[in-house]
Order: C-alpha cells, then sequence, then structure tokens
C-alpha cells in the first residue's frame, strides 16, 4: 500500500509541474491578446473624437498609443504577478520541495477572481456577439481559451491539495 501512495504522490507532483506551465502561458496569452487587441483596435474606437481632435500630430498619436499599452501592461501586471507566483510555488511542490501554504491562498484567489471574469464574460457573450463587426468567432474563442485557463487553474488548486494530503500521509 506504501509503494501505490508513493507512486500517485508522484504522479500527481509530475501533474503539478504541468500545469504550473500551463499557468505560466495562459498568462503570457492574456498579456499578449492585450496587447494585440490595443493595436488592433483604431486609435478613434478608443478615445472620445473630442480628445482625438487634439492629437493630430503622428507622433503624440503614438505618445497616446505607448501610454495605452503600458497601463495596459500595468493593469495585467495585477493578475501575471500572482500567476507567475503561484506556477513557480506550484513547480517547486511538483519537484518535491516544501512552499508552504501562501502560494495556495493566492491560487484559490486567482481562481475565484477568473470564475468571476469568466461569469462576465459569459453574460455579456450575447451582446458581444451582436455588436461584433468581425463576427462572433473572436468573442466566443476568447471565452474558451479563458475558460480553459480558469479549469487549469481550479486542477492546479485541486492538485496542490491532494498533493499536500499525500505528502502528510506519507510522512
Amino acid at each position: 500500500m506504501h509503494i501505490d501512495r508513493e507512486k500517485e504522490l508522484r504522479r500527481e507532483r509530475s501533474t503539478l509541474r504541468s500545469l504550473a506551465l500551463g499557468i505560466v502561458a495562459f498568462g503570457l496569452w492574456s498579456v499578449m491578446k492585450t496587447i494585440i487587441s490595443l493595436m488592433m483596435v483604431p486609435l478613434e474606437e478608443i478615445l472620445d473624437s473630442k480628445a482625438l481632435a487634439a492629437v493630430t500630430n503622428s507622433g503624440l498619436r503614438f505618445a497616446v498609443y505607448a501610454v495605452m499599452v503600458i497601463t495596459a501592461l500595468a493593469i495585467m501586471s495585477v493578475d501575471l504577478i500572482p500567476r507567475l507566483y503561484v506556477a513557480r510555488k506550484a513547480r517547486r511542490v511538483g519537484l518535491g520541495q516544501n512552499q508552504g501554504r501562501a502560494w495556495i491562498i493566492w491560487a484559490v484567489i486567482l481562481l475565484v477572481f477568473w470564475i468571476v471574469l469568466d461569469i462576465i464574460e459569459i453574460t455579456g457573450l450575447p451582446g458581444q456577439i451582436k455588436d461584433a463587426a468581425k463576427g462572433p468567432l473572436d468573442s466566443i474563442v476568447s471565452l474558451a481559451v479563458d475558460l480553459t485557463a480558469t479549469v487549469i487553474l481550479g486542477e492546479l488548486c485541486f492538485t496542490a491539495f491532494r498533493v499536500k494530503k499525500l505528502a502528510k500521509e506519507e510522512s
């Protein structure tokens, strides 16, 4: 029976390492998606027409875009930095190191945050599909990616609790 628990613990730790990589990948995807979205949308659609009338110089328009991208990155870091922290700690736990409980609390907080965002995105989806100039595909794909990231984060939380329990039983 002891050998089965060791084997299960190794498998769960391996899963935790894989999930940590997924957390990083989807975090970076969120940042790239935001930057690409900002670069693809014309400035006229983002800024008020009166504010845009004051921005006639092309260098000034570039500066406005740069400020928008920097602001978006600053906002995205609020999500990305905790994701990287959780992923790093999960990977270390997956390698057999003890990393305490704080990272699991952060993982649960991120999970709740992403579930709320996914619910908001799902409830707003019909309006986005109707208003989408390019068609509904962009909104649906974005929702699918966000839901997948949330599922990975949920699985990471579950696996982290499972590893903690198995490691405690083993010792």
